[in-house]
């Protein structure tokens, strides 16, 4: 799976393209563990290139979630849109994990 990192003042940012799911979760999850050991700030996944998502990219980040959680730090999800919004949703992960149309708007908030 293709993704791009970069920091943004206090947090790091992830953005995810295309699919989510259980072909590239695993991808993605040595990044997260990095994420988490490695950097103090909060962590963004941009999911605005996301069209696909299934239950192995949710239970990747609720676990990221937890994860942070623990540490004191926050998950956020940015430009979440299509059927990727609707599961979250209708499950109401979105109640849990924050979502901000982009970074700038995550910023303005914090």
């Amino acid at each position: 799976m293709d993704y791009a990192t970069w920091n943004a003042q206090s947090c790091d940012v992830i953005a995810l393209n295309s699919q989510f799911n259980a072909d590239t979760v695993n991808d993605v999850r040595t990044h997260f563990d990095r994420l988490i050991k490695d950097c103090a700030g909060d962590v963004l996944v941009d999911m605005s290139l996301v069209k696909e998502l299934d239950s192995s990219g949710i239970g990747a980040l609720v676990f990221l979630y937890k994860r942070l959680k623990v540490e004191n730090r926050q998950l956020a999800l940015l430009g979440v849109s299509g059927k990727p919004n609707e599961l979250l949703t209708m499950l109401r992960i979105n109640q849990t994990i924050k979502q901000y149309d982009n970074v700038d708007d995550y910023m303005s908030n914090h």
